[in-house]
């Protein structure tokens, strides 16, 4: 589904895999706060997609004006309190990764191993690290990609919304203008590599196209379990500092006012500025 605001352009979509049963992932957005997630249940029977509604309801509603990261917070607590109403939702849980753009950056906050990507000039950069079983043996062993792609305890996750006492991680991000934003849930990444993301996203122009590419590439290489995607394109104009922005104003100004002012305070005044605006 695509959609077009202020200084942005995105498209959505999920779909439950080949796996059959209930699609435990969840997505949405709300337009007016800049504002997009991917949320993927987990638990038996039904309570993994309680877990991914009860966060879609709680980021869309009571959490909707709060600071990214303490709204991932009231989400977990949503799901942790719905879990003590039923014994079918005991150990109900639910992976989160969320942006928020505004002044021209992004923050991205996440729970468990839903990911996001930047894709920015053709190249696809990780902006996420996964809370997972597999990330901690990225760090501590030297395994391969192969190896880790395929190891027994690869769909262990770390931190949960629901269970324990998960902290989220945050990523802040100066957006350039056409950035793609992509979120997604492990029924993605862990059906294609990230050069192979890269590779479905080289031939796209469109959000809505890249989604749908997305997915469709997820259930070719096997669909084994529910796949989203979330592509936020910003149309808006680059984050610029202000030191930069104020070094390329008084650039030009430097040698006129050496000029008009001369002497020994001009020059001190100028070694000044150029220090404070290039040396730092």
């Amino acid at each position: 589904m695509p959609f077009r605001t202020a200084y942005k352009r995105f498209a959505g979509r999920t779909h439950p895999g080949r796996r059959g049963g209930t699609n435990e992932d969840v997505i949405g957005w709300d337009e007016a706060s800049n504002f997009w997630f991917v949320a993927d249940g987990m638990g038996g029977h039904a309570s993994g997609d309680v877990a991914s509604r009860v966060v879609k309801e709680t980021l869309l509603g009571e959490a909707l004006a709060l600071p990214l990261v303490e709204a991932l917070r009231k989400a977990h607590e949503s799901v942790a309190a719905t879990a003590k109403t039923n014994s079918a939702y005991d150990n109900m849980g639910a992976t989160v990764v969320a942006t928020r753009i505004a002044e021209r950056q992004a923050e991205i906050a996440w729970v468990g191993d839903s990911r996001a990507y930047l894709w920015r000039d053709g190249s696809l950069s990780a902006l996420t690290r996964d809370h997972s079983f597999l990330e901690v043996l990225r760090t501590q062993e030297n395994l391969s990609e192969e190896q880790l792609r395929t190891h027994p305890n690869r769909n262990l996750v770390t931190k949960t919304l629901g269970i324990g006492t998960p902290e989220p991680s945050v990523a802040r991000l100066p957006l350039q203008r056409r950035d793609w934003l992509i979120l997604c849930s492990d029924g993605l990444n862990d059906e294609l590599e990230d050069r192979e993301i890269a590779d479905v996203l080289r031939s796209q122009r469109q959000p809505e196209g890249a989604t749908e590419a997305l997915i469709d590439a997820a259930l070719a290489k096997g669909g084994r379990d529910n796949v989203s995607a979330v592509v936020v394109e910003y149309d808006g104009p680059d984050a610029v500092s202000f030191s930069s922005a104020m070094s390329q104003k008084l650039k030009p100004l430097l040698p006129m006012m050496v000029s008009v002012l001369g002497g020994v305070a001009a020059a001190t005044g100028v070694a000044v500025l150029w220090w404070w605006f290039y040396g730092r």
